[in-house]
């Protein structure tokens, strides 16, 4: 939720009330929060010295806005840059695409590929595991449940590779991209000025 809030305030000051909307109609399918929660974390990062808040009168209404310290864009920015735990990749992988327009083209290519690489180790060790478990025998018992329980892996296992097969679709768009706005830049250095 930190994390969420602090990416909005980069683009832009805003209420609580804004945050709870931007949630409602941008992040849903992969983050929601209650107005209780949104003010609870308002309040933990104003407390860190990473948000600041000030009153203003609004068609005679009064509000709170809150803006982000320099203190909060160091935070935000460690964060972005900190590899994804595989328990947390749902939530933080998407979270952090979300808002990688915020950080520079290089960045972005070193968050894509770090969540590559926890996706590659997870779909390997969930590899691992169904090989292993193809070669169990189950007590007849068992049977039933275990078939289902590995089906469970199974599942994980091609969500998993699908996340990764779009990760490292977005990779190669980073990549291209750093490539043209490279060539744009050798482009601007080889014009001789006053030639036409």
């Amino acid at each position: 939720m930190d994390y969420v809030i602090l990416g909005f305030l980069l683009m832009r000051n805003v209420t609580q009330y804004d945050i709870k909307r931007a949630l409602e109609q941008k992040v849903s399918p992969f983050f929601s929060a209650s107005l209780g929660s949104i003010q609870a974390a308002l309040k933990k990062l104003e407390s860190k010295v990473l948000v600041q808040v000030y009153d203003t009168v609004e068609n005679g209404r009064r509000k709170k806005i809150y803006s982000i310290t320099e203190e909060g864009r160091a935070y935000f920015s460690q964060w972005m840059l900190t590899p994804v735990s595989a328990s947390r990749m749902e939530s933080q992988a998407m979270t952090k695409m979300f808002f990688l327009g915020l950080v520079s083209p290089a960045d972005r290519l070193v968050i894509c590929r770090q969540s590559i690489l926890e996706l590659e180790n997870t779909v390997r060790e969930y590899k691992t595991v169904q090989i292993e478990s193809g070669k169990t025998v189950f007590p007849e018992r068992t049977r039933d449940i275990a078939k289902f329980q590995l089906r469970t892996l199974d599942l994980g296992i091609l969500q998993h590779e699908q996340t990764l097969m779009w990760f490292r679709q977005m990779e190669r768009e980073i990549e291209r991209d750093i490539e043209r706005d490279m060539k744009r830049e050798t482009e601007k250095e080889i014009e001789v000025p006053g030639h036409e």
